[in-house]
């Protein structure tokens, strides 16, 4: 993404607002990263992936 080219008015408020969305996507990363570690941990045990949400038959 592009950098904004004018300073904002306080040097904290871009940092805030990155905090912010950080906090707010937190849970989605962490499923995410479980999936991967589950995928992974699988395919060293010899074992298939799970299947994802909505797949199961």
């Amino acid at each position: 993404m592009a950098k904004k080219t004018t300073p904002s008015p306080a040097p904290w408020q871009e940092l805030e607002a990155q905090a912010y969305h950080a906090y707010r996507e937190w849970h989605v990363w962490l499923v995410l990263r479980e999936r991967e570690l589950a995928a992974r941990i699988g395919k060293r045990r010899g074992e298939k992936s799970p299947a994802p949400e909505g797949e199961k038959k």
